[in-house]
C-alpha cells in the first residue's frame, strides 16, 4: 500500500510541493515533443502533461521553482510490467549503506548505478543494449527506476531529444520475456565477459539441469574467457573434462589453472601433476603450484614425498608451507625426516605446518624435536599449540598406548616409553603442563 501512496505523491504532488501555480497550460514545447514521439495527449493542465504510448502512461512536469534559473523538467514513464518489475530499483547512488546491491559484471555500468531487485529479472533486463541506453540517458539527465516507473530529470531544452529515448527504454522494459532464455542469450552473446559469467552462474544456480542451461553451458565451454570455460566445464561433468585439462595446461590464467587442478583432483595422474608443478614453479604461477602440491599430497604415489620435500627445501614463501601441509596429507612415515628439520626454519607458519604434519605422519622419534621446537619458541603460542597437539596424535597411534601414557625415558633423551601409572601425563623435562594435549573445541 505504501508503494501506491508513494507513487501517487510522485505523480501528483510535485507541483504543489514546489510552489507552482497550476493554472494555464504546459509549455507548447512539451506537447510538440510528445506529438513528435507519436504519443497521445491525454491531459494538459498547469505545469503537467499526461500522454500515452500504447498501454504505457507518461507524465511530464516541471520540477524546481519557475523563478529560478535551475528549473528542470521531469519525465515519469509508468512501465506496465513485467511481473516483479516494481521491485527493481536502479539509481545513481544507494539510498542507504544497508542496501543489497547487484553487480551485473559491466564495470562501467556497475560503477554508475546502484542496483536492487530480483536477480533473474535484473540480469534478464540489463542486456548490452539496455545498459548502453541507460548509461547514455543518465549522462544527460538524472535517471532512476523504482516502483515500476522510469524517471528522469533534465533541462527543458533537452526534452525533445530525450523523451523518445525514455519512451523507447520504457517499451523495452515492458516487454514480456522468457527469463531463462534471456539469461542464456546474455551468457552467450554479451560483449562483456563479466556479464556473460554472471548470467551463466545465475542460470546454474536458478535453473539447473534445464535444456536451456545445458545448451548455454556447452556454448560457454568455448568462450574466449578462461574463467567462463572453467565454470562451464565444471558443471558439464565428464563432458567438460577435456576443457579442464586444456585450462590447466595453458597456465594463461593462474587462478583458472589452479581451479582446474582442484576440480580434476584424483583424475589427474601423478606424473602429469608433477610436470605441471615444475612448469608452474618456473612461471611463478603460485596458485597453480599450490594446487599441484595439494593434489600430489593426496595422490598416494610412492614418489610424492620426494617431490614435495624438494619444493619445501628449495622454494621460499607460501609454497614451503603448502609443501609441508601436503607432506602431512601423504600419511607416509617417509615424510618425517623432511619435516623435522622444518621445525627449525625461520618462517613461523612453516614451523607450525611442519608440526601439524608431524602430528599426522610422525613417529616416536619426532616427539623430542617437537618438544625442543616448543621450548625454543616460548612466545609463539600457535607453534606451542601445534606441538602439543602433534605429540598427542603421535601418542594415540602408538600400539598399546592409551591417552596420557606417553613419557620420555630418562635414560636417553628422545626415547619414549609407556608410563606405568594409568594417570601419567606426557612428561618432557618438567614441561608437562605446557605440552599436555590441548582439548579440542567442539565442532
Amino acid at each position: 500500500m505504501w508503494e501506491t501512496l508513494f507513487l501517487l505523491l510522485l505523480l501528483g504532488g510535485a507541483g504543489l510541493r514546489l510552489g507552482f501555480k497550476q493554472s494555464g497550460k504546459p509549455p507548447r514545447a512539451w506537447q510538440d515533443a510528445a506529438v513528435s514521439c507519436g504519443l497521445q495527449v491525454m491531459e494538459a493542465s498547469g505545469r503537467n502533461l499526461k500522454v500515452r504510448a500504447g498501454l504505457m502512461d507518461v507524465r511530464i512536469e516541471a520540477c524546481g521553482d519557475s523563478r529560478e534559473k535551475g528549473q528542470s523538467t521531469r519525465v515519469i514513464v509508468l512501465v506496465p510490467g513485467p511481473l516483479d518489475f516494481k521491485n527493481v530499483r536502479i539509481r545513481p547512488e544507494p539510498l542507504s549503506p544497508w542496501g543489497r546491491e547487484i553487480e551485473v559484471g559491466d564495470a562501467s555500468f556497475d560503477s554508475t548505478f546502484f542496483i536492487e531487485g530480483p536477480a533473474p529479472l535484473v540480469f534478464a533486463l540489463l542486456d548490452a543494449e539496455m545498459r548502453r541506453l541507460l548509461l547514455g540517458l543518465n549522462a544527460e539527465s538524472r535517471l532512476e527506476i523504482f516502483i515500476g516507473a522510469l524517471r528522469a530529470d533534465m533541462s527543458e531544452k533537452k526534452l525533445p531529444a530525450l523523451l523518445p529515448r525514455l519512451v523507447d527504454i520504457g517499451q523495452r522494459l515492458a516487454r514480456s520475456m522468457d527469463i531463462p532464455r534471456r539469461l542464456a542469450e546474455n551468457a552467450k552473446a554479451d560483449p562483456e565477459a563479466g556479464v556473460r559469467l554472471h548470467n551463466l552462474l545465475l542460470l546454474i544456480r536458478e535453473f539447473p539441469g534445464e535444456p536451456g542451461t545445458v545448451e548455454a553451458l556447452r556454448a560457454a565451454s568455448t568462450d574466449p574467457s578462461a574463467e567462463i570455460r572453467l565454470r562451464a566445464a565444471k558443471e558439464l561433468g565428464a563432458e567438460g573434462r577435456e576443457v579442464l585439462f586444456e585450462l590447466l595446461e595453458s597456465l594463461v590464467d593462474d587462478h583458472v589453472s589452479a581451479e582446474a587442478v582442484s576440480i580434476l583432483d584424483r583424475e589427474l595422474p601423478f606424473e602429469r601433476t608433477k610436470v605441471l608443478l615444475d612448469r608452474a614453479l618456473n612461471r611463478r604461477s603460485l596458485q597453480t603450484a599450490r594446487a599441484c602440491l595439494e593434489a600430489i599430497g593426496k595422490s598416494g604415489d610412492a614418489a610424492a614425498v620426494e617431490a614435495l620435500a624438494k619444493v619445501m627445501d628449495q622454494q621460499e614463501g607460501e609454497l614451503t608451507v603448502a609443501a609441508a601441509e601436503a607432506l602431512g596429507a601423504t600419511g607416509s612415515p617417509a615424510a618425517e625426516p623432511w619435516l623435522i628439520p622444518a621445525l627449525g626454519r625461520e618462517r613461523a607458519d612453516l614451523r607450525v605446518a611442519a608440526a601439524e604434519a608431524l602430528g599426522r605422519v610422525g613417529s616416536a622419534s619426532a616427539v623430542f624435536p617437537l618438544k625442543e621446537a616448543a621450548e625454543r619458541s616460548l612466545f609463539d603460542r600457535e607453534l606451542r599449540r601445534a606441538t602439543r597437539q602433534a605429540i598427542a596424535e603421535i601418542q594415540s597411534r602408538l600400539q598399546g598406548a592409551s591417552p596420557g601414557q606417553l613419557s620420555l625415558a630418562g635414560a636417553e633423551a628422545g626415547q619414549l616409553s609407556l608410563a606405568t601409572d594409568p594417570a601419567g601425563q606426557v612428561s618432557l623435562c618438567g614441561a608437562e603442563e605446557e605440552l599436555a594435549p590441548e582439548p579440542r573445541r567442539p565442532e
